[in-house]
């Protein structure tokens, strides 16, 4: 099991009013699985594992504590209060929080192939992803070069 309240206290901080109805939406378990994924990219070891799955990183295990939380994280409903490390990624994720679900999508498989400081990045993610446009991919790279940076 990861640290699910974690997770959700950086999205609280991140987007005060994001609400993700993880038992009825596709798009909001998706989302949650992509903002969990990038957290953990961004520094915040919260203990999950992800695998590669057709619509890019998936843990089972984080769908496991989401489903078991499903009021808590439909309202985000966490008063915990964040570390220092964790303000600093509930920063950043402020960004990435407004990505859709198909951009989100297009930045977690970027960052799981690691190329999202490759020239040719969006050439692959459209070779490998058809049905996102290139608009999609394009801000998702833009988004996750500014929020991660490139080394």
């Amino acid at each position: 099991m990861g640290n699910i309240d974690i997770a959700l206290s950086v999205l609280k901080y991140a987007k005060p009013d994001l609400r993700l109805d993880i038992k009825n939406s596709f798009d909001d378990r998706l989302r949650l699985q992509k903002y969990v994924f990038i957290m953990e990219k961004l520094g915040l070891n919260l203990g999950y594992d992800f695998n590669e799955y057709l619509r890019g990183p998936y843990s089972p295990g984080l769908a496991m504590d989401y489903y078991g939380n499903a009021d808590t994280v439909k309202e985000l409903k966490i008063s915990r209060e964040l570390t220092n490390e964790e303000r600093k990624v509930a920063e950043k994720m402020k960004e990435i929080v407004e990505l859709t679900p198909t951009e989100l999508e297009a930045l977690s498989y970027v960052l799981l192939k690691g190329w999202l400081c490759d020239d040719d990045a969006l050439v692959n993610v459209g070779f490998y992803k058809p049905h996102l446009t290139v608009n999609e991919v394009e801000r998702a790279i833009g988004v996750g070069r500014r929020v991660l940076g490139c080394k």
